[in-house]
């Protein structure tokens, strides 16, 4: 979900477990895991791999999450605490941080803390993991591209009036500049996609391929 792992990238069992500093058995249980959701791909005699996600696959997750991340905006509007208020405040100044020092990791995982403080705020557990799971889905495509889309500096950033709105508590002003901010970083990777074609590079049907 926050660009660790490219599309196309296989994962060493081995190697994540020596990372995590853990045995191989637990680590093979979660890439088995990921597999039945859909977020990593296993072939027999091939290392796991993180799938390419064509754009029509994607545009379709994107659809799906707009009805439920304006669900989890409403519901967080309602519910939201002040701590937690003031916990997405230092998630978009740790956000801006990473995106300042070109530091993409930094600043993604920031920007998915943000997001799913708010997802959690709904206090609807449900909800929250089937949005995990369509960001696990499109999260290596989406980050990817995530250097070449981000926001001009002169723009308002859209946390920081989803901050205002749920501050304000605006269900429905809350649940639409959610999805606005999904639809406007969507936009933005389909624009630069089809300026890749334009100049000879990617194709804006799917990531490239490895040979």
């Amino acid at each position: 979900m926050t660009g660790l792992h490219a599309p196309g990238a296989r994962l060493s069992i081995s190697r994540l477990a020596t990372a995590l500093n853990t045995s191989a058995t637990p680590v093979r249980e979660a890439i088995f895991q990921l597999v039945r959701e859909g977020a990593l791909e296993l072939r027999t005699g091939y290392q796991p791999r993180v799938p390419f996600l064509d754009v029509p696959v994607y545009l379709d997750i994107r659809e799906t999450r707009v009805p439920l991340e304006r669900l989890a905006g409403e519901l967080a509007s309602v519910h939201i605490t002040s701590e937690e208020l003031d916990t997405l405040g230092e998630y978009h100044q740790r956000f801006k941080q990473g995106e300042a020092a070109e530091n993409w990791h930094d600043a993604l995982v920031a920007n998915q803390n943000f997001h799913f403080t708010i997802y959690r705020a709904s206090r609807n557990e449900t909800l929250v993991r089937v949005i995990e799971n369509l960001w696990l889905l499109a999260g290596p495509f989406v980050n990817s591209q995530y250097p070449h889309i981000r926001h001009a500096n002169s723009d308002v950033h859209p946390h920081l009036m989803i901050i205002d709105a749920l501050r304000r508590r605006s269900p429905a002003e809350a649940g639409e500049l959610l999805v606005r901010d999904l639809r406007e970083g969507s936009y933005r990777i389909l624009r630069y996609l089809e300026a890749q074609k334009a100049a000879g590079g990617a194709q804006p049907d799917a990531l490239p391929r490895p040979a």
